[in-house]
């Protein structure tokens, strides 16, 4: 991340030198109002005309709380913007101790016959729901939002977590034209500030006396005008890790006659997390299920076999109820008696389970792709918990929240940065690698039967593995077959699918494949008695996804992977092959990818041979234009026809 910061020719919004004036709620022109575009991004469907946040310290009553008062006015531009005019708002929660938003104000408004008209936000338009675990949300959305209007809203977060700061952000979705950050801390606390994202952004720091909590504070203020919008793009693991922002981390607190630091590592954050009492001493409490565990593992003489068995048994009794989670949110006990839970009730059972049995077992730590990386050690960035176990030398990553996931085959989400491994029996609290993804195998067999007239018919076969395999199944299942079908037609070029058949779709372990028969009537153009088809059909890649000259984050394949395709093609009788397109290979450097395909004849078929490899789950960004350029020529020799024409 510090690389991508330090890249200067990206770094466009420098420090404003002259603080921004703070606009007053309601002072809205018609100006605002009869604006149709945005000057520096015509596209842009809305954007942020000022946004202004100001966080601080208060003490009353012998109580402190941090304080942060938002204050944000937006232009909608079409109705693809419409979606900006609802606002959700995240409360972080622990344990007995919430934040809370308080001063809701929200106005629409709307120029009709040259006045200036308001709607005001009805206190019963406000919904608070709990959002997860650890955040309740406080959403709504604004009234008779149009094409052209502006909305304006303001609140404040009232937080009992003094030292957790909250990101700044300074990008977004759509652009900004003008945006004001301060913060207030008091003298003596010394923050680490951490930028985050292409786009750097110089705060003007300054110290003041501050009343609310009788001490100097040191102010850190940001101005910026026009920050781009963060275009999402495909294959983008989380678009929040690369917008620009400052983290916040308080390292020490340096006081006349006192002094103490708040520097972690990440091995005094596993520590911290061991020493908890989930952790320390409600794991291990196995009266909750050791008959059951008895039975179960009395079946199997080795470590594998009982730890297949038992991994197999969480998934199938207990559900996950959509929960992330490093602590219990029922417990061992309630878990097993309601057959729900969070991610630690349902993984920490798992390791507990394993335990029992003999194996070597214990948590693993992770912030999953949904929850960013963290920048520096933190128990507040982390949010998951895995099932981790040593068996014959070798290491097994296990979540039991999915149903298909398997040994070593976690959900994708779970792939994010490292993990912290908690071993209080042995001690050991410590930084770790997560295993990485392998390479999911993909297999196509397609036989095709040509007809004069263009239309085609056949069967295909496919077999996955892997996390293809894993991804198959949770998308079958999701979806009623007729639907499923639907969908998979239109996705192979409109062909009408018949007979179809899947096997192991409804386990989590080995490969699933599927099978059916198909007619297609645009499987070749008939000009001039000649049949032109490409070679794979309804298979080619017809759509580069990487569209974008250039990019500034990484690309996220979630695994590596290989296809291979085989495809027969039946010659009709009374036709010869005029062209073949030429066989060609291509390899990326550092054997990111690679390309391998071959036409032949072969007596009256034609065979065609494809690999498409992917070798890396992350590519980096530097590695983006030679990766769209190879996506480019994969598709260029896709498209090449095989020419076929009568005798």
């Amino acid at each position: 991340m510090n690389r991508m910061i330090m890249v200067v020719a990206l770094v466009l919004i420098c420090r404003v030198q002259v603080e921004a004036q703070n606009l007053k709620f309601g002072e809205i022109s018609q100006q605002e109002l009869l604006e149709k575009e945005y000057e520096h991004d015509k596209g842009a469907h809305a954007v942020i005309l000022y946004k202004n946040r100001d966080t601080y310290l208060q003490s009353s009553g012998g109580t402190n709380h941090l304080i942060t008062e938002v204050h944000e006015r937006i232009k909608i531009y079409d109705q693809l913007g419409f979606d900006y005019a609802t606002k959700e708002i995240n409360l972080f929660k622990q344990r007995h101790d919430d934040e809370m938003v308080r001063s809701i104000k929200a106005v629409t408004y709307n120029l009709e016959n040259d006045k200036i008209v308001k709607d005001e936000l009805r206190k019963d338009e406000i919904f608070k729901t709990e959002a997860s675990y650890n955040y309740n949300q406080v959403k709504f959305t604004l009234p008779n939002v149009k094409e052209g209007s502006v909305i304006e809203y303001s609140y404040k977060i009232v937080s009992p977590f003094i030292w957790n700061i909250d990101e700044f952000r300074f990008q977004y979705d759509i652009p900004v034209k003008k945006l004001r950050a301060e913060i207030r801390t008091p003298k003596g606390f010394r923050f680490k500030q951490t930028p985050k994202g292409y786009y750097a952004v110089f705060p003007k720091t300054t110290t003041k006396r501050d009343n609310r909590i009788g001490m100097d504070v040191v102010i850190n203020t940001y101005n910026l005008e026009q920050m781009p919008a963060l275009k999402a793009e495909n294959y983008v693991d989380n678009i929040d890790n690369y917008r620009s922002g400052v983290i916040f981390e308080l390292v020490s607190i340096e006081l006349p006659g006192f002094h103490r630091s708040y520097s972690r590592s990440w091995s005094d954050v596993a520590k911290t997390i061991g020493n908890s009492d989930d952790y320390k001493n409600k794991l291990d409490k196995t009266r909750s299920f050791d008959d059951e565990i008895d039975s179960l593992i009395a079946k199997h003489s080795t470590k594998m076999d009982k730890m297949n068995s038992i991994f197999k048994f969480v998934k199938d009794e207990i559900t996950w109820n959509g929960m992330d989670g490093k602590y219990f949110f029922n417990g061992l006990k309630k878990t097993l008696k309601e057959k729900k839970g969070n991610a630690a009730d349902i993984n920490l059972l798992l390791v507990a389970m394993l335990r029992y049995a003999g194996i070597d077992a214990n948590p693993v730590i992770i912030s999953t792709k949904d929850n960013l990386v963290p920048l520096f050690p933190t128990i507040d960035r982390l949010n998951y918990v895995l099932a981790y176990a040593t068996v014959d030398e070798k290491q097994y990553f296990m979540d039991a929240t999915e149903e298909f996931s398997d040994l070593n085959v976690l959900p994708i989400k779970d792939y994010n940065w490292k993990g912290i491994l908690i071993d209080n029996n042995d001690m050991v609290w410590k930084q770790i690698d997560v295993a990485s993804p392998g390479v999911s195998s993909n297999f196509y067999a397609l036989d095709v039967d040509l007809n004069e007239d263009g239309t085609c018919e056949g069967s295909c076969k496919t077999r996955f593995d892997k996390h293809s395999a894993y991804r198959f199944r949770k998308t079958y299942k999701e979806k009623e077959l007729e639907s499923y079908l639907t969908e998979k037609e239109k996705s192979l070029s409109n062909i009408e699918i018949d007979d179809y058949r899947v096997e192991k779709a409804d386990t989590f372990k080995g490969s699933v494949s599927e099978s059916f028969n198909f007619y297609d009537d645009y499987g070749a153009d008939v000009i001039d008695d000649k049949l032109y088809i490409k070679p794979l059909g309804f298979l080619c890649l017809d759509e580069n996804p990487f569209k974008s000259e250039t990019r500034e984050y990484p690309v996220d394949f979630g695994y590596p992977f290989k296809d291979v395709y085989m495809v027969n093609i039946e010659i009709p009788e009374g036709y010869k092959v005029d062209f073949i397109p030429a066989p060609t290979v291509m390899n990326m450097p550092d054997k990111v990818g690679a390309f391998k395909y071959i036409v032949a004849q072969n007596g009256d078929k034609i065979n065609v041979r494809v690999n498409f490899e992917i070798n890396r789950a992350m590519v980096p960004a530097d590695t983006y234009p030679l990766l769209r350029e190879f996506f480019k020529q994969v598709i260029a020799k896709e498209e090449e026809q095989l020419v076929l024409s009568k005798i």
